[in-house]
């Protein structure tokens, strides 16, 4: 099969936005501040203008007027590899004002390709980013799919099958397994993978490159004895299953499954062939919350009986895209979900978590980051240790646990150290216990390849007291008085207790307040998926209320973590929201809450 040339379309229309030289200037300077900011020492700078050497008297404006149409991005490689769409733009504002010639003749330019592969290499998730490359289609149409809400932006594109598996083999020949490098990393879609007629195909030429564990999420519609055996040769692997109902009617009517009772069969398989698997199971309020209520315990009770690593329930969400019909009284149905789950925990001897986690426990802050577990893995070295839900870790190999994100990090090194044994000190019910671990100790359907923290299961990551820390070094380091923090309505408990609990900073003052997330809109609430247009919203809506007038904004990072160039999931760079308000704008690092 011949390789895959990364090629790029030109327009072969002139460029609207260039009419003259100076127009030019103008669009290549936009362009790169979308990919950089200028500094004078440590300090970022706004840059609104330019003036032109020869005439040192006017200041050109670089940006247009309110209102005036600027570049809508195209699609993901906008989004996580937007060099491509500065070389786009440039050459496009090029073209409209100079022709190209060979040999005297005029050539006619509607493309570009990439020399040297090998320059575009980024880190990333590793292998299964390059699986997410396959998951461009879906073969099934669930009502409640968070995707069909997604932005354009991010929409799969299917192509022909043949050609998207040159590209993703092109892929694997320059993956770099030891540092997790990859083409254009995480420009994967979130459809079904196994619907690739190439898949296993794709799997076999991964194995030749990398044996890292390989993780697929699925709907489970395509495991069937075969498909299993056949995964079976490509251990270590995990599975993912969204297989939301138990009951073949329901999920039939939920995912428009023509034949549910594959995914149903599909757990007895896996766990015959010894790969493990989590389920996942998103409650639909409908017909009724009790009905939901009955099918997650049916579900649960199911998925228990055949030894999941863990039972995944997603809270059910909604975009401004779906019918109204689906629309529901969220935070009500999500308290009756959550009270639900805690109630089965304790008569599963699965580990059962609820997504987003930080729903359980963000109304208690102290909870929040306690080193609790909701539970272990059957059959890991956790579990045969004698660790159950409810503990809560004290010491890991003699030192002191304070917080949940320690203690997940302490464990993270224990779990990838070459070491044998392992002694924890927890407290069970106001009783201190000291226990070993034997981390040689495990079996099905606990893998150390594929599982984490030796078994033990958390509810949440919690909130790093590190934050709060960056954030005081933010404000510092802008010499900020009336400070104006946004952030989400699950961290918001977390971060006003730790603010008037510390003291903060002499003089400053904060106010913390919650966008609403009107770009996705329905019930969707996540920090994460805010955009730059909300976030210019609540600026103005908190400058309208004349309360005070704030010299600093502060941001947390994640919203514009996922495509690692500052950019909002519709392509926004968050310097945007500087340049609109006219408000410093500062973000503080922070991971995105995946769980």
């Amino acid at each position: 099969m011949e390789g895959y040339d990364f090629r790029f379309p030109l327009s072969t229309t002139p460029n609207l936005r260039v009419h003259s030289l100076k127009d030019l200037f103008d669009t290549h300077l936009r362009e790169l501040f979308r990919l950089l900011a200028p500094t004078k020492g440590e300090q970022e700078l706004m840059v609104d203008g330019y003036i032109l050497l020869n005439d040192r008297h006017t200041i050109h404006p670089l940006y247009p007027p309110e209102g005036e149409k600027t570049l809508q991005p195209s699609g993901p490689q906008d989004l996580y590899e937007p060099r491509i769409s500065f070389i786009q733009h440039i050459l496009e504002s090029l073209l409209s004002i100079i022709d190209l010639e060979a040999k005297g003749e005029t050539v006619h330019v509607d493309g570009f390709r990439l020399k040297n592969l090998k320059q575009w290499l980024g880190s990333g998730g590793g292998a299964s980013d390059i699986l997410a490359h396959a998951a461009s289609r879906c073969n099934l149409r669930c009502g409640f799919c968070y995707n069909q809400g997604t932005p354009s932006i991010l929409k799969a594109r299917p192509r022909d099958p043949e050609n998207e598996f040159r590209e993703i083999k092109t892929r694997i020949d320059h993956y770099v397994p030891q540092g997790r490098l990859n083409i254009f990393p995480n420009m994967g879609s979130p459809a079904e993978a196994l619907a690739h007629p190439y898949f296993m195909e794709i799997l076999q030429e991964l194995r030749r490159t990398t044996e890292e564990p390989l993780r697929i999420p699925t709907n489970g519609s395509t495991l069937t004895p075969q498909t299993v055996q056949t995964l079976a040769r490509f251990k270590p692997i995990y599975l993912d299953i969204s297989l939301n109902s138990a009951s073949p009617k329901r999920r039939h009517w939920l995912m428009q499954d023509p034949d549910p009772q594959t995914a149903l069969d599909s757990l007895t398989l896996l766990r015959d062939i010894g790969i493990p698997y989590s389920v996942v199971i998103v409650p639909w309020p409908f017909p009724s919350p009790q009905v939901m209520l009955d099918d997650l315990q049916n579900t649960v009770t199911f998925a228990a009986a055949h030894d999941p690593t863990l039972i995944q329930i997603s809270l059910p969400g909604y975009s401004r895209t779906l019918s109204e019909r689906w629309s529901f009284p969220h935070q009500e149905i999500w308290e009756e979900i959550k009270k639900t789950v805690q109630a089965l925990r304790m008569r599963t001897d699965c580990p059962l978590v609820v997504r987003p986690g930080l729903f359980e426990e963000y109304s208690d802050p102290e909870r929040l980051n306690a080193p609790l577990l909701i539970g272990v893995i059957k059959n890991s070295p956790a579990a045969n240790a004698g660790l159950s839900m409810g503990d809560r870790l004290i010491k890991i190999n003699g030192l002191s646990v304070k917080n949940r994100p320690q203690a997940r990090s302490l464990l993270t090194i224990l779990h990838q150290s070459d070491l044998k044994e392992a002694s924890l000190s927890i407290q069970r019910d106001g009783t201190r216990l000291d226990l070993d671990l034997n981390l040689s100790d495990f079996d099905y359907p606990y893998t150390p390849e594929t599982a984490t923290h030796l078994g033990m299961i958390f509810s949440s990551l919690g909130i790093p007291h590190e934050w709060l820390e960056r954030l005081k070094k933010v404000i510092s380091s802008r010499g900020a008085k009336e400070v104006l923090v946004l952030t989400s309505a699950l961290v918001r408990p977390f971060m006003e207790k730790s603010i008037s609990q510390n003291g903060f900073l002499s003089g400053v003052r904060t106010h913390i307040r919650v966008p609403g997330n009107h770009y996705f809109g329905g019930n969707i609430t996540m920090g994460d998926l805010m955009v730059v247009q909300d976030f210019i919203d609540a600026i103005e809506e908190f400058m309208d209320s004349g309360e005070v007038e704030p010299d600093l904004v502060v941001i947390p990072s994640s919203p514009f973590h996922l495509s690692g160039w500052g950019r909002d999931l519709t392509g926004r760079v968050y310097l945007d929201i500087e340049r609109s308000t006219g408000i410093p704008v500062a973000l503080v690092e922070c991971e995105p809450i995946f769980d």
